[in-house]
């Protein structure tokens, strides 16, 4: 069955309704901006709800037939920040390193290459440009041009075309033994010694310099290089010293400091969106400190929080955080 087709069948709208949703989709994005913590701003591009219901049928049914390799850490079942890190707790050194402008940096030439390389009876070749409209982002423009910051279908995505760099980063890191992970764009590499993660640093960057599709270039300000007695954070969480992950001092104070403001109804709409990620982040990583929050702070006010439906720009700016 085609595409077009099968997507009128199964979302229950007319043949012709599709024809028009894929057509424009390129250019069916809400696009803003949101402050970077390290300063500056990412650019969000939100599909419309139409295509969105597009784009996630095609998730559920086509992409996930699609292989992850086992060190790509993000947006899969079973795996997270804390499966991440949790990989990292037992090395000596730490290096993390980080590519640059990701999800942009992901072209539909590099969807389009791909998909013809796999099986005819997942993605039929007739209907790749069909897929492309659907899932990349023109830009502003009705022409398919990267994956964007907000779509549903762009994490998996991006798993899939880098799943040949995993793998070549993966052998690097067995050649050096060290561990290798990647969360998105974030790569987490641990070992013994400072001399094994340096070399596999250096087989890294000749492997991604050399990679035809897609195009990666990393992001130096964010390299970083650990021993066990520096602040050690992976995927936003700390190695303490014994070994365990916890979401850090800091942002518990921050918490903690925003809560007694939501309590005394001196919390704005904004810094509650923020709040509300900071809660759900520290509930999927470090539940007994929530816990701990309910006892000082009381039940209601955390419950209040966590359930405040926020428009999806303030849930975006809370999750930075």
């Amino acid at each position: 069955m085609r595409l077009l087709e099968e997507l009128a069948i199964n979302l229950g709208l007319g043949t012709a309704e599709i024809e028009t949703i894929v057509e424009t989709a390129p250019a069916r994005y809400k696009v803003y901006d949101i402050p970077k913590r390290s300063g500056g701003t990412r650019t969000i591009a939100q599909p419309s709800r139409e295509l969105k219901a597009l784009q996630r049928y095609i998730l559920s049914t086509k992409l996930v037939k699609f292989p992850v390799h086992k060190s790509a850490m993000a947006y899969l079942p079973g795996k997270n920040i804390a499966r991440n890190a949790e990989e990292h707790l037992n090395g000596n050194i730490l290096l993390k390193l980080d590519f640059e402008n990701f999800f942009p940096s992901i072209l539909v030439k590099d969807w389009e290459s791909f998909a013809k390389k796999h099986p005819v009876q997942v993605i039929p070749v007739e209907d790749i440009k069909l897929y492309s409209k659907i899932l990349f982002w023109g830009q502003r423009s009705r022409t398919p041009r990267c994956l964007s910051i907000g779509a549903p279908t762009s994490p998996m995505l991006s798993n899939l075309l880098l799943f040949t760099l995993d793998e070549q980063l993966d052998e690097a890191a067995r050649k050096c033994s060290v561990n290798y992970t990647r969360y998105a764009d974030d790569i987490t590499v641990s070992g013994s010694t400072v001399e094994q993660v340096t070399a596999f640093e250096k087989l890294a960057r000749k492997i991604v310099k050399s990679l035809r599709s897609p195009r990666l270039i990393f992001n130096e300000e964010k390299r970083g290089l650990y021993t066990r007695g520096q602040r050690r954070m992976v995927t936003g969480l700390i190695i303490t010293p014994n070994g365990t992950l916890s979401i850090g001092r800091e942002r518990k104070r921050t918490i903690s400091a925003m809560l007694h403001k939501a309590l005394l109804g001196e919390l704005d709409l904004e810094s509650t969106g923020h709040l509300k990620g900071l809660l759900g982040f520290s509930l999927a990583n470090e539940p007994l400190f929530v816990n701990r929050m309910r006892e000082k702070y009381g039940d209601a006010i955390v419950d209040r929080v966590l359930r405040l439906k926020l428009p999806e720009r303030i849930l975006q700016e809370g999750k930075q955080g």
